[in-house]
């Protein structure tokens, strides 16, 4: 066990590693700060032991292995996002989670890091010339986006295309062939404000002056009465108003508890642990390597903005979470599943 720690840590970036270790721990103070008799803290806590103790193993794996372990979790959780549909078990109107004993899994959320791992792996075998694969992909790509979009969950579909569309301009696939999935893009959003009511009603609040923005408004007025360094953990009152505070609205929380300057070191590690892992792919010359880190980080770093600029009522609300900070099994574990990938892809054996 000594040995395999060491050489762990001896091959991982710690830097990295011990930027996600901050954030993990800024997200228990946020659960401790939400419920004083522990309810979140203690769930919050077994989570995030487990994400760290997964990540650790996942970061460990080579390559090869990680392709293998996203080929089985592909095909296990989309036989779940299938299974979601034919279940009669809605929560908010969506069919977004399965129910396993008292335990409740959010498939489209372990889809994201299993499909831009193997996405990468196709498209590399399509620059090769090996067609068959791309025509793979993009089936399979399209089964799934159908498979979230029937939930319905419009932000994990913008989510995974987004991710997806990082990857293909990246890889260098011709400018028609991005653009006609670009425009696919934009016809999807287009299509999902007048197919589904939440979407179309979430995009007219927000330019509506007059609609009723209950959620949005608490959250801004969250962060006006923390001030630049907040009311101290638990001692916010806002939290008790705002619909999932312990989720969605996580950050508000972390307005008005800890403040500006807090709030602001969080953005600032994110920020952070980005730049780092895309200045980490010029040392990589392995087109897989490259793509595979692009589409990861790019899913990473958009579900972070869209969290954050929601909360600040920039972007209409999404319903999606902050990964490592925000409450919830589903979110952590897939988040520990996506950064032990991209730990593992930036370890020092993988540079060339």
């Amino acid at each position: 066990m000594v040995k395999f720690f060491s050489k762990w840590w001896n091959e991982i970036n710690k830097f990295n590693f011990i930027i996600i270790l901050s954030i993990i721990t800024i997200g228990l103070i946020l659960s401790y700060s939400i419920n004083k008799d522990f309810t979140f803290f203690n769930k919050h806590l077994l989570y995030s032991t487990s994400a760290i103790i997964l990540m650790i193993i996942i970061s460990s794996m080579d390559i090869k292995s990680l392709r293998r372990l996203s080929l089985v979790g592909l095909i296990i959780f989309t036989i779940l996002l299938i299974s979601i549909l034919l279940l009669d078990y809605e929560i908010k109107g969506s069919k977004r989670w399965i129910k396993i004993s008292n335990i409740s899994i959010q498939p489209s959320e372990f889809i994201k890091p299993f499909f831009l791992m193997l996405s990468a792996w196709c498209l590399c075998k399509g620059i090769e010339g090996k067609k068959i694969y791309l025509n793979i992909l993009f089936f399979s790509f399209f089964v799934l986006v159908g498979l979230i979009i029937l939930q319905p969950d419009f932000g994990m579909t913008f989510l995974l295309s987004a991710s997806f569309f990082c990857q293909l301009f990246i890889a260098g696939l011709s400018i028609l062939l991005v653009t006609v999935f670009f425009i696919m893009l934009l016809a999807l959003s287009v299509t999902s404000y007048y197919v589904f009511d939440h979407v179309n009603k979430r995009i007219n609040d927000f330019f509506d002056p007059s609609a009723d923005r209950y959620q949005i408004d608490l959250s801004l007025k969250a962060f006006k009465s923390g001030g630049f360094f907040g009311k101290g953990p638990g001692q916010g009152v806002l939290k008790e108003k705002i619909p999932d505070a312990n989720t969605d609205f996580i950050f508000a929380v972390a307005g008005e508890e800890l403040g500006f300057i807090f709030c602001s070191l969080i953005i600032l590690l994110i920020l952070i642990l980005i730049i780092r892992f895309l200045l980490q792919l010029l040392k990589y010359k392995e087109p897989y390597v490259i793509i595979a880190i692009v589409g990861l980080i790019s899913s990473y770093g958009l579900q972070s903005l869209i969290n954050i600029f929601s909360t600040l009522g920039i972007i209409p609300t999404k319903g999606m979470t902050l990964p490592f900070i925000s409450y919830g099994g589903s979110s952590m574990i897939s988040s520990s599943i996506l950064f032990g990938f991209l730990l593992s892809l930036t370890k020092q054996s993988n540079e060339k």
